[in-house]
């Protein structure tokens, strides 16, 4: 009997202690490749958009994003540092070579299938595929 109410409890346990994290960003969560620039990926994933060059020619950024409708609000740059703190942005240098002209910026979704993904804003026009 004792060892029956050791296994409930640890089921139990099991249970309530497993927490799936859901994103409700549908097609927009994954890794995209920009077309224009293959070594370019945007990576989203919660609130959190990653951008990286594969090539590493240019340095690895953190942004928030938040979306709402059709609008892509990036903000809060960061440079990834993995041997220190990442650092605030204070200026947009870091990252035009990934399609964006400030540190805040706003992009309208053209397109956002499984597979296709199409940003546009006074700025740039950005096209992406998924993988």
């Amino acid at each position: 009997m004792k060892r029956l109410l050791y296994i409930i409890i640890g089921v139990t346990m099991l249970l309530v202690s497993c927490d799936k994290e859901d994103s409700d960003n549908g097609n927009l969560d994954g890794f995209w490749q920009m077309t224009s620039s293959p070594g370019i990926t945007w990576a989203f994933q919660g609130h959190i958009l990653e951008l990286r060059d594969v090539k590493k020619v240019h340095q690895d950024i953190v942004m928030s994003f938040t979306r709402e409708g059709e609008k892509l609000k990036l903000s809060d740059p960061y440079r990834v540092d993995r041997d220190s703190d990442d650092v605030a942005l204070q200026n947009a240098d870091l990252l035009i070579p990934y399609g964006i002209s400030d540190t805040t910026t706003e992009f309208y979704i053209s397109e956002l299938t499984s597979s296709r993904m199409v940003l546009d804003n006074s700025a740039s026009h950005l096209e992406f595929r998924k993988y």
